[in-house]
């Protein structure tokens, strides 16, 4: 069978497993193989998955389940022919919709009986589309220490929305206030596209010729194959209960748009 089993464990038999690192060979849309490292941390409750594009663009999304945040941080080289020098670091955060992964204590049993298989998720989940408004600042410490330490790299490029911010919940000692005056919106007409539409905002950044003039950036990513949910099948007639049995794997593609102050600090707009 072309999919991970579960290998239950009596925890009072072993000990509960803290950490899980899977590596696994998955197709893409365009039928390249890649290699995906999936890492559950059941003492954070956290899962990590990450891997490297075809073009060289590194992905790493993380879910805190406990804070129910996920952070996605991409980093992007340049391109020495369009005079991009370095990589830049960018980090996306979002309220985590917990039902999109299995939890980690789930995800730290999961063993692959045939490590070599090459595996393409069951289900396709389509598009998500993300437009943040604000940069995230101090939130990003306040919101998820996790997320913080994964978004570190990415600096003062972490990015989120402000209509998430109220469906987090506060954490003890902190008011939801405290979450919004940690961050810094964008300039209120960087919301708004498109000039060529008439709108008085900027334009996106694949439209604009001039480097140094603002625009609106945005960043696409496909995680072609992860464990979106857990599979039961039915005991023999005499039991009768249900017990777990496998796992559900799905595809989703993320479109995340964002500001930035230059155009030149847009490695994506081509």
């Amino acid at each position: 069978m072309n999919h991970l089993v579960i290998k239950i464990v009596l925890f009072y038999v072993l000990p509960r497993p803290t950490n899980l690192q899977l590596l696994i060979n998955v197709k893409n849309q365009g039928g390249d193989v890649m290699q995906e490292n999936i890492t559950a941390n059941v003492s954070e409750d956290t899962i990590t998955l990450e891997f490297l594009r075809l073009d060289g663009v590194h992905v790493s999304q993380l879910v805190d389940f406990t804070n129910e945040v996920e952070a996605m941080r991409v980093v992007i080289p340049g391109e020495e022919e369009l005079n991009q020098m370095g990589h830049q670091t960018l980090c996306f955060l979002t309220h985590a919709a917990q039902a999109d992964f299995i939890a980690p204590d789930a995800m730290a049993k999961l063993r692959q009986k045939n490590p070599g298989t090459v595996r393409v998720a069951e289900e396709d989940k389509g598009w998500r589309q993300t437009t943040s408004t604000a940069w995230a600042g101090r939130a990003t410490r306040l919101l998820s220490p996790a997320a913080a330490r994964h978004c570190a790299a990415a600096r003062d490029r972490v990015f989120l929305r402000a209509a998430d911010l109220v469906r987090w919940a506060p954490r003890p000692g902190l008011e939801q206030s405290s979450y919004s005056s940690s961050v810094t919106p964008f300039p209120a007409h960087a919301l708004a596209l498109d000039e060529a539409e008439g709108a008085p905002g900027i334009r996106a950044c694949v439209a604009e010729t001039d480097a140094a003039k603002e625009c609106q950036c945005h960043v696409e990513v496909c995680v072609n194959w992860y464990p979106c949910g857990l599979k039961y099948c039915k005991g023999k007639p005499q039991g009768g209960l249900s017990y777990r049995c496998g796992i559900k794997t799905c595809h989703r593609c993320y479109r995340y748009h964002f500001y930035v102050r230059r155009r030149d600090g847009c490695l994506s707009y081509t």
